[in-house]
Parts: C-alpha cells; sequence; structure tokens
C-alpha cells in the first residue's frame, strides 16, 4: 500500500476546483497545504474537503492569504499525523507562516550531526544577463 493515494498539486482557489475537490475526494482524510502562488503558507491534516473549504470561507483569517492548494488523501490515517510533521519539521517558519504549531518527529530517533559547520559553496549565476545590442555610435 503506497503512503499516499489521490492527490493534486497547486489547484488554483475558485469555486470550480472546489466543487470537484467535493466530488473527487468526499470525506477522506488527508494532507492539504494552502498556498500563494509556488509559496506554501499553511499545512493541514484532517477532512481534506471540510478543511480546505472552512479555510477559504469569508469569515476565515487564512483566507486573504491563500489562491493555491495541494492535497493529499493518505490511506492509513495514522500516517497522516507523521506527513503533517515532516512537513513542518522541514520547511522553515517563513515558509510556511501561517502555521502556528511545528511538528515533531520525536526525540527518540533523532541524529544530530557530528559536526555543524558546512562547507562554502560559490553559488552559480542562475539567470543569464541581458544581452547588450553592438550598436555603433553615430557621430
Amino acid at each position: 500500500m503506497s503512503l499516499i493515494g489521490l492527490y493534486g498539486l497547486s489547484w488554483p482557489r475558485n469555486e470550480t476546483n472546489l466543487e470537484e475537490l467535493k466530488r473527487i475526494v468526499k470525506g477522506k482524510k488527508g494532507i492539504y497545504v494552502l498556498a500563494n502562488g509556488a509559496m506554501p503558507l499553511y499545512v493541514g491534516k484532517g477532512d481534506i474537503v471540510s478543511r480546505v473549504v472552512s479555510h477559504g470561507a469569508e469569515r476565515a483569517w487564512k483566507s486573504k492569504y491563500w489562491n493555491y492548494f495541494s492535497w493529499f488523501v493518505v490511506p492509513k490515517a495514522e500516517r497522516g499525523n507523521e506527513l503533517e510533521n515532516l512537513l513542518l519539521s522541514v520547511l522553515p517558519f517563513f515558509v510556511r507562516s501561517l502555521n502556528r504549531q511545528t511538528g515533531s518527529l520525536g526525540r527518540k530517533n533523532r541524529r544530530k550531526p557530528p559536526d555543524k559547520n558546512p562547507i562554502t559553496v560559490k553559488l552559480p549565476k542562475l539567470a543569464r544577463g541581458r544581452k547588450r545590442s553592438k550598436r555603433k555610435k553615430k557621430k
């Protein structure tokens, strides 16, 4: 059995997509991520449809911050807690800024690195510079 069943990535928040979500996922539990564009803002778990719809309601304080959502049905409900904790532990706070809680994967299995000093990495240039035309100056 796989960890994730059905899923949808970066669905725009609109009535058509929320209705389709209700049709596909009705009553299933899992993990969902609310985002503004590509920036995740909130990670949650539970009944996917009811939670996503409630976060989008006018009276909900989170509704003004997000316009995309991703959802993941988790066939084994107990795995939902672990997945949510994993996402909350890995994503830095400023990325998931609407979450008030943090995730805990437990201290029993946690291992810390023996050396906390990373190597220095010179980042490559990601975008090419603007091309300059080779026009001759008029005299």
